[in-house]
């Protein structure tokens, strides 16, 4: 870096400093008051840049010690050199003036925050409003520069600070107010201070093993889960210490009377992906000794940093090592990890405000108080390079976009072709909310909905299909309106969620209703689920709708319902989300937003494991059943438009006739019937058929022989074949 001392000497009329304070005033304030800093009541020093001047003559300054121009120095202006950064000082006992020149065009910066190597650590922020900006580097200020617009940042400040800082807390001063790193890679846990990361010596131990295959995005059978929520209970029978922390998700050898609990209940279940509720660094539960402290996790405070509630060991290095061995566990495990982003809003204004509100949307997009604007280029650079980040540093399979819907779709589409293109070998899934938070927006048109999402499809982003849901199990927070799964509903809004969502035709730029159910232009877009962490449970659902129907909480039915709903999602086309618990018949105890409710609410019991093993047995086999048969998981819309064919036989009966050889299925043909009416007999195509499962029963099926007819029962799945 370019740096040249000028040493102005100034007699100065001074009785001694006294108690006064020092302003700086200039072209960069407008002349307005700027208090200088001092740490020892001798230097009074500020970082200035002076980009431009006025009609008088130029960049200038002077300092005005009460700031009422009663007395300032020196007598006349002091002029500097214009698109320059000068660190001024005043020693009011030596009456000296020093000003430091710095030129940024040295400064190489390839990512912003603490981009640290053995010689040195580049510091960078964008602050694109400010005209003072430091770093403070464990206690000592640095004063930063305005940099060159590089590498597609604008509005930046840098400072490379030589030395091996690996450890080394820092923050930043934005006109003299502490903020943190946007980029920050850790964190001192409730503070506004970040921690200098080598991140080379935070690697699992023997390195990564190689990533579990996935031929194809609707390959995937994605399963939700909390962190504390699967082991915390002690029936998990995972080590005491490890208990609801990110080591506890892939602790093996665990089992509840002999069955299979945590990572190896998983397993055994045959999910491909897991999807973890938001895994950063966030605000609330700041007290680690208060253990009973519960949330989600969706109030972001750090977006890079890992929650250091989840880590057995505070220890900076290990905190990172954890939560990196917990994803590499489940890449050995055969499991994909995928994380939930919360890039929509910050847990309060105060994460960003003091950098630049421009992070910051006008309206309140999210319902929280704050929503984050992405059409900002460098606020949208911002999530991008963090996701970049993870994907890069913790090895990750995905994204789960909460609130995507506050974004524009070009947007979205913009993170996902960027991520594909860096990481093309991944199969990455991506995809999000397409709703806000409720909110009147004025970009409704250009944001993600189902009605823009397949103007993205080369992005290989992808929406939960709403439509589906509700058209299953109808209202999520109450037993009133029941769906399909409950003898009620729209049959054509399950012929069309049955289909992946697919329009009408390909062309994505054909302009539908922005919440039009059919709305994708490759299956991989229609993620498709009953229940997630939001609104009830399936269990909860189910109980609240026989309370409203006077039907007993014990019924034989209502168990029948817990397999008829996701038996339907598990033989759809698009990708399957489950609910983590729902295959051991999970409840909340009707807790429609348990956020921050207690263990006893949320928690995973692993006795529901025992005492409703054929709930567990039938979710097992259809996600056997679909990760066997490809003719369930059509890969285009074209295949999907030509292969698969639906019937409304009835307004309580779908059947689905799929030409599966046509996606390399050994079964040439399936029928998928959805039947939420009663009993009938239902005439069968001509030829030898296998009945591969009914009754919503593990144990029914076993490939018996029919032909001409087929008894089928009401409130279940029936799947026949022909090989």
């Amino acid at each position: 870096m370019n740096t040249r001392i000028i040493w102005l000497s100034v007699i100065l009329l001074l009785a001694g400093n006294g108690s006064a304070e020092w302003y700086f005033r200039g072209t960069p304030n407008a002349w307005g008051k700027m208090q200088m800093s001092t740490d020892d009541n001798v230097h009074y020093c500020t970082t200035q840049t002076f980009s431009d001047g006025d009609e008088n003559g130029g960049p200038r300054f002077k300092v005005d010690r009460y700031g009422n121009w009663q007395e300032s120095y020196p007598a006349q202006d002091y002029g500097v050199s214009m698109n320059t950064q000068y660190t001024i000082c005043l020693n009011v006992e030596s009456h000296l003036f020093s000003l430091e020149a710095a030129s940024p065009n040295d400064l190489v910066i390839h990512r912003l925050g603490a981009e640290y190597d053995a010689d040195g650590t580049t510091f960078a922020i964008w602050s694109p409003e400010s005209s003072n900006v430091m770093l403070n580097l464990n206690g000592v200020d640095y004063p930063m520069l305005r940099a060159d617009d590089q590498n597609g940042y604008t509005g930046i400040y840098g400072r490379r600070v030589n030395g091996d800082l690996h450890g080394q807390p820092y923050f930043f001063k934005i006109n003299g107010i502490r903020v943190r790193d946007p980029y920050g890679k850790m964190a001192i846990p409730n503070e506004d201070t970040n921690i200098v990361m080598d991140m080379s010596r935070t690697l699992p131990a023997g390195g990564w093993v190689e990533r579990p295959p996935l031929a194809e995005r609707e390959d995937a059978v994605i399963y939700e889960v909390h962190v504390r929520d699967f082991t915390i209970d002690a029936s998990s029978a995972v080590s005491a210490d490890k208990r609801g922390k990110f080591m506890g998700m892939v602790e093996t050898g665990t089992a509840y009377q002999s069955v299979a609990t945590g990572i190896d209940h998983l397993k055994e279940l045959g999910i491909t992906h897991v999807q973890l509720l938001p895994i950063y660094d966030f605000a609330t539960c700041p007290d680690l000794a208060d253990t009973s402290c519960y949330n989600w996790g969706y109030d972001p405070r750090n977006y890079n940093v890992p929650e250091d509630r989840y880590a057995v060991s505070l220890n900076y290095e290990d905190r990172v090592r954890e939560l990196k061995t917990m994803v590499n566990e489940f890449h050995k495990a055969g499991i994909r990890v995928i994380m939930d982003v919360v890039y929509n809003h910050t847990f309060d204004y105060e994460m960003f405000e003091h950098i630049s509100m421009r992070y910051y949307t006008d309206t309140d997009l999210s319902g929280t108080g704050n929503s984050i604007d992405a059409n900002v280029p460098m606020v949208s650079r911002m999530i991008q390079d963090s996701l970049e980040y993870w994907l890069k540093e913790y090895n990750l399979d995905g994204f789960r976009f909460d609130l995507a819907g506050i974004f524009d779709h070009d947007e979205f589409g913009r993170w996902g072709r960027y991520l594909n293109d860096v990481f093309p070998d991944r199969n990455l899934l991506l995809y999000g909310e397409p709703w806000n938070g409720y909110a009147e927006d004025i970009r409704e048109s250009e944001r993600v909905r189902p009605g823009t999402i397949a103007r993205e499809y080369e992005a290989h982003v992808g929406i939960f299909n709403a439509h589906y849901r509700e058209a299953i199990k109808g209202n999520n927070d109450n037993g009133y309106g029941g769906g399909f799964a409950f003898n009620q509903g729209e049959i054509w809004k399950m012929d069309f969620g049955s289909r992946a969502a697919i329009r009408y035709n390909n062309d994505p730029w054909q302009v539908i209703d922005l919440w039009d159910p059919m709305f994708a232009t490759d299956p991989e877009q229609s993620i498709n689920y009953v229940s997630a962490h939001d609104n009830l449970c399936l269990r909860d659902k189910i109980l609240a709708w026989a309370d409203v129907n006077g039907i007993d909480s014990s019924s034989d039915y209502l168990r029948r319902i817990q397999n008829y709903a996701n038996g339907m999602i598990l033989t759809s086309q698009g990708i399957p989300f489950l609910h983590g618990g729902v295959e051991l018949m999970r409840d909340k105890q009707g807790d429609e937003n348990s956020f921050i409710s207690s263990d006893e609410i949320n928690k995973i019991r692993w006795n529901w494991k025992v005492e409703n093993a054929d709930i567990y047995r039938y979710y097992q086999d259809l996600i056997r059943l679909r990760n066997h048969h490809p003719g369930l998981r059509m890969n285009t819309w074209h295949e999907i438009d030509n292969y698969v064919s639906t019937i409304r036989y009835s307004d309580h009966v779908l059947v689905t006739d799929i030409n599966a050889a046509a996606n390399n299925d050994d079964w040439s043909r399936i029928l998928v019937i959805y039947n939420s009416g009663g009993d009938f007999s239902y005439p069968l195509p001509g030829g030898t058929w296998y009945v591969a499962v009914e009754r919503n029963d593990p144990d029914a099926g076993n490939d018996r022989v029919v032909t001409n007819h087929l008894w089928i029962e009401g409130t279940a799945v029936t799947v026949l074949y022909q090989p």
